[in-house]
């Protein structure tokens, strides 16, 4: 069973936030919803209250087999201006673990430096404007060797998907989109 932790704070796109943890654990996962100012609820992007699990904790963050950074502006910036967790994001991605950003997220991704070097793909728009590392794809998901991203809202569930194909295996991942009526992998078009 994979552990992963998903970062939150006020301001995190709600949906982006959600399908990861819900996707993920009705896969098998063991995720933590990690509050970085705490373990108090936060607002998310567009009013809707989440409770975090735990308080985040960069001392634990090495207990992890995946980083999950969220998008929505206001969690991205909390979230990244957190030094403890950009050295966490650069320990997993040193260590060979999973580094996943979805939306805006990889923004703190590039600020942690995890994204040198690497194709990604974020909300269109912010690939050149707030990012200055990487190669930017447009595609929904993007998964370079052990980093996932992938470009918003109407992508997460696609995105939460990969990272328990990725996690947990493909039977895992077929089981959780059938249960959830989709089916995994997409056919291409």
């Amino acid at each position: 069973m994979a552990r992963v932790c998903v970062l939150v704070a006020d301001g995190s796109e709600e949906l982006e936030t959600v399908a990861v943890v819900d996707v993920l654990r009705r896969a098998g996962a063991e995720v933590v919803l990690a509050g970085v100012a705490g373990a108090r609820p936060v607002k998310a992007s567009r009013g809707v209250g989440l409770v975090p699990d735990a308080a985040w904790d960069a001392a634990a963050a090495d207990g992890f087999d995946a980083l999950v950074v969220p998008g929505g502006m206001g969690g991205v910036e909390a979230i990244g201006a957190d030094a403890g967790v950009l050295e966490a994001l650069r320990r997993a991605a040193a260590a060979g673990k999973w580094v996943a950003a979805i939306c805006a997220g990889p923004q703190v991704l590039d600020r942690a430096g995890v994204l040198e070097g690497k194709r990604y793909t974020c909300y269109p728009g912010l690939n050149r404007s707030a990012i200055r590392s990487g190669a930017w794809q447009d595609e929904p998901v993007v998964v370079d060797g052990k980093l996932v991203t992938s470009q918003g809202p109407g992508t997460a569930v696609a995105f939460a998907l990969t990272l328990a194909e990725l996690l947990e295996g493909l039977d895992a991942a077929q089981r959780t989109a059938a249960g959830m009526l989709l089916e995994w992998p997409p056919e291409e078009a």
